[in-house]
C-alpha cells in the first residue's frame, strides 16, 4: 500500500472510528436490553526529540479520529504529559522479554532463553537480531521487570502499563511470514523451541521426573508445553498485582487467539489476571481473510471472564481500503470486542 493511498484510507477511517461504534450500538440494542460503550486505542511511538508543539499536534489528529487512548512506547513524562492534554488516556507500552539490552547482555547473560539446540538467544537470537528474550523462568528476570514495571505504575502520568512480548520466541510464525523467513513452520523445530536453560530444566524435573531435553517428542508432551505457558502466566499476575497496589491498569498485546496463543508462544491469556487483552487479530499474518477477524475476536470473548474488555488489534496496512477497515471493526464489535486497537500508521491520520 503506498502512502498516498494509506493516508486516503486513514482519512475514511477517521469518519468510521468517530461513528461506526454508535451505528453498532444502535444494531444491537436491537438485540440486547443496554447499549455498549466503546473505547478506541492505538500503539505508538514518538520521537523524543519532538517538539511539544508537534507532539501536541499528532495526539490531536489522534484524538479527532475517535482514539481515547494510547499505548506509549518509549516514552518519558513531557510526551505522556502532551498526550494527556489532548484528552488521551496513556499507558506506557513495555516490551516485556524481548529485550535487546546491552546491560543485559554484558552482566546477565545467563537470564536468557535457551533453545532445544542448547543455543541462547543472546547468542543466537531466532528469525531477527533484537529477538533476545529473557526466561521468565528465573526468579532475577521476574525481579528485573517487577522492578520496571513498579516504577511505571508509580509515574502519575500514566493510566496503566501495556505487556508486550510477554511470551517465549515463536516456535511456530504464523504461515503469512514463513517465505518471508525462508522456512516452512509444520512442526515444532528445535531451533525454535524454548526454553530448555537450566533453571527451566530443574524445576520441570522437579515436578515431573524427566529432563525435557530426554523427552522424545517434546511437542506432543502436554505437561511441558503447560509448564512453560504457567511460567509466563506467573509472571504476568506477579506483575498485575504490583500495577494494581498502585491502583493503575494493566493490559497486554497477546496472539490472536487463546489456542494460537498457547501453542505458537506459550501464552495461556484466558488465565491471566489483566484489566483487558489486545488480541493481535493480523489476519494477513495467518494468510486469513478480513472475516476471520470476527471469528477470533468470538473465540477470545468466549475464553474470558465475562467482566474482562477484549480490544481487537487491527493492523491497518494491511486493511487495503474503506471496505476492510469496516467489514474488520464490525466484525470486532459485533462479536463481543469492547472496542479496536490500530497499529500500523496511526500518527499520520490527518484532521477531519
Amino acid at each position: 500500500m503506498d502512502r498516498r493511498f494509506f493516508l486516503r484510507c486513514m482519512s475514511l477511517s477517521t469518519v468510521w472510528l468517530a461513528n461506526f461504534p454508535r451505528l453498532v450500538v444502535e444494531a444491537k440494542a436491537l438485540h440486547t436490553e443496554t447499549a455498549r460503550v466503546y473505547k478506541h486505542w492505538a500503539w505508538a511511538r514518538f520521537d523524543r526529540e519532538a517538539s511539544s508543539a508537534e507532539l501536541m499536534r499528532q495526539f490531536a489528529q489522534m484524538r479527532a479520529a475517535g482514539i481515547q487512548a494510547v499505548l506509549l512506547g518509549g516514552g518519558d513524562r513531557r510526551i505522556y504529559a502532551h498526550a494527556r492534554e489532548q484528552g488521551l488516556e496513556v499507558h506506557a507500552w513495555l516490551w516485556a522479554l524481548c529485550r535487546n539490552d546491552q546491560d543485559l547482555a554484558d552482566n546477565h547473560p545467563e537470564w536468557h532463553a535457551v533453545s532445544r539446540t542448547g543455543d541462547s538467544t543472546l547468542a543466537k537470537p531466532p528469525y531477527v537480531d533484537y529477538y533476545r528474550f529473557l526466561c521468565p523462568s528465573r526468579d532475577a528476570v521476574q525481579e528485573y521487570l517487577a522492578g520496571i514495571v513498579a516504577d511505571l505504575a508509580g509515574n502519575e502520568e500514566l493510566a496503566g502499563v501495556h505487556l508486550d512480548y510477554i511470551r517465549y520466541p515463536d516456535i511456530i510464525l504464523p504461515s503469512g511470514l514463513w517465505e518471508k523467513y525462508g522456512l516452512v513452520q509444520d512442526e515444532e523445530l528445535p531451533p525454535f523451541d524454548f526454553c530448555y536453560c537450566e533453571v527451566c530444566r530443574q524445576k520441570f524435573q522437579e515436578v515431573e521426573g524427566v529432563d525435557p531435553l530426554a523427552l522424545s517428542d517434546p511437542a506432543a508432551h502436554a505437561a511441558w508445553r503447560q509448564y512453560r505457558c504457567d511460567s509466563v502466566t506467573r509472571l504476568v499476575n506477579r506483575l498485575a498485582d504490583i500495577v494494581h497496589r498502585s491502583a493503575k491498569q494493566i493490559t497486554a498485546a497477546v496472539f490472536p487467539t487463546p489456542a494460537i496463543a498457547r501453542k505458537l508462544v506459550r501464552q495461556d491469556w484466558p488465565s491471566w489476571n489483566l484489566d483487558a487483552v489486545m488480541p493481535m487479530i493480523y489476519h494477513n499474518f495467518y494468510e486469513q481473510n478480513v472475516g476471520w477477524i470476527q471469528q477470533a475476536v468470538g473465540e477470545g470473548v468466549a475464553a474470558l471472564p465475562p467482566d474482562r474488555p477484549l480490544y481487537a488489534g487491527l493492523y491497518l496496512p494491511a486493511l487495503q481500503d474503506e471496505e476492510e477497515y469496516e467489514q474488520a471493526v464490525a466484525g470486532a464489535l459485533v462479536e463481543g470486542a469492547s472496542g479496536v486497537s490500530l497499529f500500523g500508521g496511526v500518527r499520520d491520520i490527518p484532521r477531519r
